[in-house]
């Protein structure tokens, strides 16, 4: 009971593949009336049996196309029974090249029954010759249209048959284009039986003779042309709405794709799209994290800018260095892990206030952060915006103790100085780093450096202070150490320590 149901919902899926296979019918009427109105307007009279292809129903060319379509469905059949992948592989195969497979069958089924014709003397004449052809060109437009018309509403099968992220990949096989197909249809249901109509009063076919062929053949083909231009809608003009209303979408910040169940035209633009997509979302996620390593600030410039050069550009700013004290013992006893995860929780707590008062993390430095503040970057009171992070900071680190996230009590050093400095590309055209570099720079860190001889947390030069104290007013209180000697520098810095 349990196989039945599995049976019938695998038949169900294969629903629109069945009924690509019912075919052989719709060839068979299609080819007897055209073939059959042929005959009778070249001779003026009723045909006496089949003639062109000979599609009556139990018709030879009908039984050799059964047979045909018969063997070009049985992977189906078989996998009703059997589901199997290598079967599956088979039918994805049948359909991506149905139209060439049936142009195939309707050529080797007119070779087929024209050979008794050869062989028979005085059968194979220019009446039954020129039937023949009418009756091809029919049904090659017919199986155009029968194609188009199922392929259309195929979507259960597609997903059947493919998984989801295939169904977004253009798939290969053989296809017809968009206006081949609208021209053989044309021909096939307009032109065509325009052009017998007219060489039937030019011949003067009687009407009785004419007319249960004539209502037959404008019958089939104004619903070949009602199922063509469905096609045409379902095809062509519902994929083209779907795929603008996805634009908007996209455009809207929402990357969706679209899904491609043919190999046309609208297949290549769907998958164009797709591709477009996959690069918006690629490129956003590199932003992202262009702006986790580094900065979203700095990266708004470069992009602003539209310019990566090797140059630099003079600026004034304010240069902060946070480095935790003792780091080296700390992490002797953690593993890789926990180590990681202890710096992560580290920064998580201690960074935001760089944003929140303007600054640009410019880089991560193991355990050490570099903060800059400039103008150029959105920090007009850059030295003041620095000190008030940097007390910030100081809160942060105490509730990161209080939480427990870390091994031991961690401490920190800060030092914060404010000039001029360089900022630009450094590296090469293929790997650049925007990066500070300067006297203000090595400043700022050899006063975080000195935060240890001090005994102190929070070291502000004298120039920084300077540039600040207007704006802070008497927000934060200073003491001042004197001036010191930094390594690498031959004249001495005012600091002072932020109480």
């Amino acid at each position: 009971m349990f196989g039945n149901a599995e049976k019938a919902q695998r038949k169900k899926k294969l629903e629109e593949f069945f009924g690509i296979l019912i075919i052989p019918f719709a060839l068979a009427l299609v080819g007897t009336v055209f073939s059959d109105m042929a005959f009778t307007v070249f001779t003026g009279t009723a045909p006496q049996g089949r003639v062109g292809l000979g599609f009556g129903i139990g018709g030879l060319s009908f039984g050799l196309m059964w047979i045909f379509v018969a063997l070009w469905g049985r992977p189906a059949y078989l996998y009703l029974e059997k589901p199997d992948e290598a079967l599956k592989e088979k039918i994805r195969r049948r359909l991506a090249n149905v139209y060439r497979d049936g142009l195939l069958m309707v050529l080797m089924v007119q070779a087929l029954v024209l050979v008794p014709s050869f062989l028979t003397p005085g059968l194979l004449t220019a009446p039954r010759l020129g039937a023949s052809a009418v009756s091809l060109l029919a049904q090659v437009a017919m199986l155009v249209v029968y194609i188009d018309a199922h392929l259309a509403k195929q979507k259960t099968l597609m997903q059947a048959l493919y998984s989801g992220p295939e169904l977004y990949h253009l798939r290969g096989g053989f296809t017809i284009p968009v206006y081949l197909k609208l021209t053989v249809m044309i021909a096939g249901f307009a032109i065509l039986p325009f052009v017998l109509i007219y060489i039937a009063f030019f011949n003067r076919v009687p009407w009785d003779v004419l007319s249960s062929n004539l209502v037959l053949m404008l019958g089939i083909s104004a619903v070949m042309l009602v199922n063509g231009l469905t096609s045409v809608y379902n095809g062509i003009q519902r994929p083209l709405d779907g795929l603008i209303a996805k634009m908007k979408c996209v455009a809207g910040g929402d990357y969706v794709k679209t899904r491609i169940y043919f190999s046309d035209e609208v297949a290549h633009l769907k998958s164009g799209f797709n591709e477009m997509v996959d690069g918006l979302k690629e490129r956003e996620e590199l932003q992202d994290t262009f702006g986790k390593y580094l900065s979203i600030e700095i990266a708004r410039e470069l992009i602003t800018n539209k310019k990566v050069n090797l140059g630099g550009e003079d600026m004034v700013a304010a240069v902060m260095f946070c480095d935790i004290r003792n780091f080296t013992p700390l992490s002797e006893k953690m593993s890789a892990s926990l180590l990681i995860d202890f710096l992560n929780g580290y920064f998580h707590y201690i960074t935001p206030p760089i944003a929140e008062h303007n600054g640009v993390i410019n880089k991560f430095m193991g355990d050490a952060v570099m903060a800059i503040y400039t103008p150029l970057l959105g920090s007009d009171d850059y030295a003041a915006d620095a000190i008030r992070a940097a007390v910030g900071m100081r809160e942060a680190l105490a509730e990161f103790n209080a939480s427990g996230k870390a091994p031991a009590r961690v401490d920190f050093g800060i030092g914060v100085h404010a000039g001029k400095l360089v900022a630009g590309n450094i590296g090469t055209s293929a790997r650049l780093e925007y990066t500070f570099i300067g006297d203000t720079v090595n400043i700022a860190s050899r006063l975080e450096s000195k935060t240890k001889d001090f005994n102190t947390d929070i070291l502000v030069s004298g120039p920084a202070l300077e540039k600040a104290r207007a704006s802070l007013g008497e927000a934060f209180k200073f003491e001042s150490l004197g001036s010191a000697a930094l390594k690498g520098k031959a004249a001495l810095v005012e600091i002072y320590k932020v109480l």
